[in-house]
């Protein structure tokens, strides 16, 4: 049955978890150097349809809350089970940025339908950070014999590292602040699960509080905290690979302008 009516488009129309899944299969079955930021890349496209299903679902939850007077513990034992996660969906139900449509066909349904996309979603989104964590903590590369070459390539791959690094943080501690600002968690608490710097937290508040707040949870948190954490040591590794290159280069006698060009020196 057509899940909207009165030309109301569906709004998951687009989402194919089958493809996503298929995505992270095939990343799953590369190499370690290959598959490690490939299946970052994919836990970006997983996430964005997973945000997509959220706001989808928070559509249908507010309107069945302000035009068919559905409570918010109906509403909570709807999405999760759990009527004593009232306060939690009361807030999502309320804030919902996108104005609900002005009818929703079979709106009850159309919510369960939602929230089984965005937890299909959600899951597959987990194991695409994991297999992301894995195959960092796994990752080698073949090593240039020639050391001007190996300075090169490990500088390469060292900004490569610092980029990925500094998007996923920036996520986590925007992630980390949505928690903070929308459903009270203390800030120390928030830290010590993101492993940041409550400073860096705090710096996110203004742009968690334009997003909704199902848009974080802790366990995205944590996911994203490990990936970080292993960007970061495969960062440290291949800094120090690009020193030692660096000074056998100098040993060598390697013209300094050249060493500049090649390893940033």
């Amino acid at each position: 049955m057509d899940a909207t009516r009165a030309g109301v488009s569906d709004p998951l129309a687009h989402i194919d978890v089958s493809r996503l899944r298929s995505d992270l299969a095939a990343v799953q079955s590369l190499g370690t150097s290959g598959g490690a930021f490939g299946a970052c890349a994919v836990s970006a496209e997983i996430r964005q349809a997973y945000r997509t299903a959220l706001q989808a679902r928070d559509e249908a939850a507010s309107y069945l809350h302000g035009s068919r007077d559905w409570s918010t513990e109906d509403l909570a034992e709807a999405i999760c089970g759990h009527r004593e996660h009232e306060r939690r969906v009361r807030l999502v139900a309320e804030w919902t940025a996108t104005p609900a449509p002005q009818h929703l066909y079979d709106a009850g349904h159309e919510l369960l339908r939602r929230q089984q996309v965005a937890s299909a979603l959600r899951d597959l989104l987990s194991a695409a950070r994991a297999t992301a964590v894995r195959k960092l903590r796994e990752a080698e590369l073949v090593l240039p014999a020639d050391p001007l070459e190996r300075a090169h390539k490990a500088q390469d791959v060292v900004r490569f590292c610092a980029y990925h690094f500094d998007t996923v943080a920036a996520n986590r501690n925007l992630y980390a602040a949505n928690l903070v600002v929308h459903h009270d968690w203390e800030l120390d608490e928030i830290a010590e699960v993101a492993d940041a710097e409550p400073q860096a937290i705090e710096d996110a508040y203004e742009a968690a509080r334009a997003h909704p707040p199902s848009d974080a949870d802790s366990r995205s948190v944590r996911e994203l905290a490990e990936i970080a954490a292993a960007i970061a040591v495969r960062q440290r590794h291949w800094e120090a690979v690009r020193r030692e290159a660096i000074a056998e280069c100098l040993a060598a006698g390697v013209d300094a302008d050249l060493l500049a060009a090649h390893a940033g020196v």
